[in-house]
């Protein structure tokens, strides 16, 4: 089954932007790869470089404003797409590391309740926290 062509989220470039600006090199946009007969579309792929003798680092990025109807209807989806993508990546050998971008002021909004945190750690979800304005990157969380 192939993937709709979903529109680009809103913040897609502003995330991008900050990748570049911290030194990333968007290699994919989209990073499009098949697990089995599905074929499944993350918003980027990034590779930054470490140092000439090192191996260099890949990760993917899924992009999410989490601004429409709720904050938690559009977090039910967001989780659900993230874990589909780390598990797809998974069986198909992929060592990529896997990212969920969201924008700083939704961040700070999830921080006021105690069940985004624990979702995000329980669901082992990293994060990429984006500050939209100034297009740069100000928490990578693990």
């Amino acid at each position: 089954a192939k993937p709709e062509k979903m529109a680009r989220d809103k913040i897609h470039l502003a995330v991008k932007n900050a990748l570049v600006k911290d030194g990333w090199k968007v290699s994919f946009d989209p990073f499009c790869f098949k697990s089995g007969e599905v074929e499944l579309e993350v918003d980027m792929a990034a590779e930054r470089i470490i140092a000439a003798s090192k191996e260099g680092r890949e990760i993917l990025v899924e992009v999410k404003s989490l601004d429409r109807k709720s904050l938690l209807y559009d977090f039910h989806g967001a989780i659900g797409q993230y874990i589909n993508y780390r598990d797809a990546l998974e069986d198909e050998f992929y060592s990529h590391e896997l990212y969920l971008a969201i924008s700083e002021g939704i961040f700070r909004k999830m921080e006021l309740y105690p069940f985004y945190e624990r979702r995000f750690q329980k669901n082992k979800i990293n994060l990429l926290v984006v500050n939209i304005v100034y297009q740069e990157i100000t928490l990578w969380k693990k």
